[in-house]
């Protein structure tokens, strides 16, 4: 599952070799490819709540990491 999204987002291998730096906290993620990628793949397919995208019930960050399972 998490490969499939990866995919559709458009990640690129390097994206997602780190991806469990961000979850560790080592590396940041807001602002990453990474993030910029999966918070258009996650708002434009409409599964990020509205209030969350616009960060006024939940951090978007946070909100992907928990998501895909990594926090």
């Amino acid at each position: 599952m998490l490969d499939e999204i990866y995919r559709q987002a458009g990640l690129t291998d390097d994206d997602i070799n780190r991806m469990s730096s961000y979850a560790e906290g080592k590396d940041e993620f807001y602002g990453s490819e990474a993030y910029g990628k999966l918070f258009d793949y996650f708002e434009g397919s409409g599964e990020m709540p509205y209030g969350v995208a616009k960060c006024r019930d939940e951090a978007p960050d946070d909100w992907i990491l928990e998501y895909l399972g990594l926090s």
